[in-house]
């Protein structure tokens, strides 16, 4: 990924963001998601996607401060945003975050506002996405913003972003279990800050989570609904941090990744997570899968730069992949069980590949070694050599003759 810094990078630097997609799997179908606001947040999304084998992706920049000129912005988005109506109906999943919505034209506007009416799924965060009003009050009036169930038009005349302390208290009328059952896990306690916009749900619309503490009221965080044949959530956080997903942080939630995927199940229609433990470690085993191939797929790569014979890891690291795509495709099928079972099986192969490899290892540097030591010892027993024989024996030290204008003088 790019680091964009504080100083807006070229647009070629930025070329990287653009069609960011996992690699392909085996097994069932996938949710295809279109990615579409700030660069930062879809790196965060990034780091959670690239690792998740349910979801590809491809994500375009919208927010023109990162950009020297909003030429730039606009035409990468004319670039890389669907082309036509049919490339945007295989999007499962759009995704809107932090975006500068009065950068795409009408037609973009109801391209994603008649996809969503067919049926695909739709998620909004920052509840407005700025504080800015040509971005805010475009979102309020856009065709797209009918099908979210924030009251948008409300909130833009409120008062409506908090940067006070608050905490999640998730709604334990609501009809669906999207987060409901994340609550014996002990979700809700975190103390969490940040700008937080204001989510007032229409008439229809559910809350599925407050926050509290950072408005005089309990206000909505996330509220969903059924907008037509699509499925849609607005977020008053800003998506891929926060409570809300984000890999590698301290912090009390250890189930932000669950949850953000459970939203993402309702949205594009799959069946919710049944146990959120195994979904839990089942996740967890992938990345610990996935951390030691790539130590091992390193190491291959690093012995192959001596001239070894890497073969023997290359079939073990064969074996391992193999065992990883009979887990994947448990996964893609959502039978966390069976996948669970699946990559456990495949991790009782890595001591063996790895017993392996480190021996393949220390076979390849052992010559190293040896021509290390030969040319170190070379060189102390010829330097011993020439000291011993100019500065001990002086087997070639002569006198200095005396010269006849020597004898003159």
């Amino acid at each position: 990924m790019v680091d964009m810094g504080t100083k807006p990078p070229s647009i070629a630097a930025l070329l990287t963001f653009l069609l960011l997609s996992s690699p392909l799997c085996f097994g069932g179908t996938r949710i295809n998601t279109l990615i579409l606001g700030h660069p930062d947040t879809i790196r965060n999304l990034a780091r959670i996607f690239d690792f998740e084998p349910l979801v590809t992706y491809e994500s375009v920049i919208v927010r023109s401060g990162f950009f020297d000129k909003l030429e730039d912005n606009m035409k990468l988005i004319r670039l890389y945003f669907p082309r036509n109506y049919e490339k945007m109906k295989t999007f499962d999943l759009i995704i809107l975050t932090s975006t500068e919505y009065n950068l795409f034209t009408v037609k973009q506007d109801k391209w994603m506002y008649d996809v969503i009416r067919e049926g695909a799924g739709g998620i909004n965060d920052g509840s407005m996405f700025s504080i800015v009003s040509p971005i805010s009050t475009v979102w309020a009036n856009s065709q797209c913003a009918r099908a979210f169930p924030n009251d948008a038009p409300l909130v833009d005349t409120l008062n409506w972003r908090s940067a006070s302390p608050y905490t999640i208290e998730i709604n334990r009328d609501h009809p669906e279990p999207i987060l409901t059952p994340f609550i014996p896990f002990d979700v809700e306690g975190e103390l969490l800050g940040g700008a937080m916009g204001m989510v007032v749900h229409r008439e229809g619309a559910h809350a599925l989570a407050w926050q509290k503490g950072n408005y005089p009221t309990r206000t909505d965080l996330l509220a969903n609904w059924e907008y037509e044949n699509g499925r849609t959530i607005t977020a008053g956080m800003f998506l891929g941090g926060g409570w809300v997903g984000f890999p590698g942080r301290e912090s009390k939630n250890q189930y932000s990744l669950e949850i953000f995927m459970n939203m993402i199940f309702w949205m594009t229609k799959r069946p919710l997570i049944d146990d959120i433990e195994v979904f839990h470690r089942v996740k967890s085993s992938f990345d610990e899968y996935r951390s030691r191939l790539g130590i091992l797929i390193s190491l291959r790569d690093f012995i192959d730069k001596f001239g070894a014979n890497t073969q023997k890891i290359q079939n073990e690291i064969d074996k391992l992949r193999g065992a990883y795509e009979v887990a994947t495709d448990f996964y893609l099928d959502n039978a966390f069980v069976d996948s669970e079972m699946a990559i456990k099986d495949g991790l009782v192969l890595f001591p063996e590949a790895e017993d392996i490899a480190r021996r393949e290892k220390d076979a390849a540097l052992m010559w190293v070694y040896i021509i290390e030591w030969l040319v170190a010892s070379s060189t102390m027993f010829l330097s011993g050599f020439v000291l011993w024989t100019l500065m001990v024996k002086r087997r070639l030290y002569h006198e200095v003759e005396v010269t006849k204008l020597e004898e003159h003088i």
